[in-house]
């Protein structure tokens, strides 16, 4: 068994300690460090005696650390215990572990600090890649949602004038036929169909028939009641479905819409051009299947179209008495 002198133990101890351990006077300038404290560091144990605490302290840390300095060497605080940055002698910056405690003379007055700490950086670092692959999963997870949104939204909607489409639609018609047949209140179908689209399509290019298209659906959209359904049926096409309603009440709705489309100016090289509409409505109060009132509509705006387009037809010779 080796008998060591207490001051032989001390210094052995210091300076085989894996951790690194630093002694500053009250001024803050280093008087000691071990070996470990130089390999973190950089410095030779000669050059750190030369060194002050602010020179290892990054610029926008030293207010903070010269605050807790103070405090300790005050007496304010017996100790503390804090994770803070260094700057190397290479001038890389890294985080440590910080336990620093005031060290007194024999007459109890601060003779400086002795601080002692380990690298943490790595773990810092891990966090930080953590945090980082958190925010990146949070926004993958927002731009998944947005997608799945996104997704959602083009199943029900036609891709070109961003109406329902002939799937929604045909959903929603089955869905109002069954609230009016347990309802016995009324429910009109129309069908619309741009008059001449073809001759559009040929004299302008299908690019102006689609802006056409578009145009007409914002009319379509801005002339119905929020409670009433309007989509793309097909082509040129397009379908409108009025809940509970009257007969008389959806062919003003429509004869309102006929009018504005009326209005649409489509510009093109040579000037504009407008076009027009001609929609059959059907109306039934508790019908049992939607093909039937869809057919009907269809016929209407035929029959539309035979009288010289641009107006708008009733199936049921009764409508307008209802």
């Amino acid at each position: 068994m080796i008998n060591w002198k207490l001051e032989d133990l001390y210094l052995t101890i210091f300076d085989s300690a894996v951790v690194a351990i630093g002694l500053t006077d009250t001024e803050g300038k280093y008087v000691m460090v071990n070996p470990a404290w130089c390999s973190m560091m950089g410095y030779t144990a000669e050059e750190a005696k030369r060194l002050h605490v602010n020179d290892v302290t990054p610029p926008e840390d030293r207010q903070s650390s010269k605050a807790n300095y103070d405090r300790l060497i005050s007496g304010e605080l017996p100790g503390i215990r804090l994770s803070r940055r260094y700057v190397k002698k290479d001038g890389t910056y890294f985080w440590a572990d910080l336990h620093v405690s005031r060290v007194t003379d024999r007459e109890g007055q601060a003779a400086g600090l002795v601080g002692i700490f380990v690298d943490i950086d790595p773990q810092k670092q891990a966090e930080a890649d953590l945090r980082d692959l958190n925010s990146k999963l949070s926004l993958s997870n927002q731009e998944l949602q947005q997608a799945m949104e996104e997704l959602r939204r083009l199943a029900r909607h036609d891709s070109l004038t961003q109406l329902l489409n002939r799937r929604v639609l045909t959903e929603i018609l089955d869905k109002e036929i069954q609230r009016s047949s347990r309802s016995k209140r009324g429910l009109a179908v129309a069908m619309a169909d741009v008059d001449n689209f073809k001759k559009i399509n040929d004299q302008y290019g299908h690019d102006v028939g689609d802006v056409a298209l578009i145009e007409l659906a914002k009319v379509l959209k801005e002339q119905i009641r929020t409670t009433d359904y309007v989509g793309r049926w097909g082509g040129e096409e397009f379908l409108f479905v009025f809940p509970e309603t009257t007969c008389k009440g959806a062919m003003i709705v429509i004869e309102r819409v006929r009018e504005q489309v009326a209005k649409i100016r489509i510009p093109v090289p040579d000037g504009d051009f407008s076009f027009t509409v001609s929609i059959g409505l059907s109306y039934h109060m508790g019908i049992d299947t939607g093909e039937t009132i869809v057919q009907e509509a269809d016929q209407a705006m035929y029959a539309a179209k035979q009288a010289g387009k641009n107006r708008c037809i009733h199936y049921q010779p009764e409508c307008l008495d209802v």
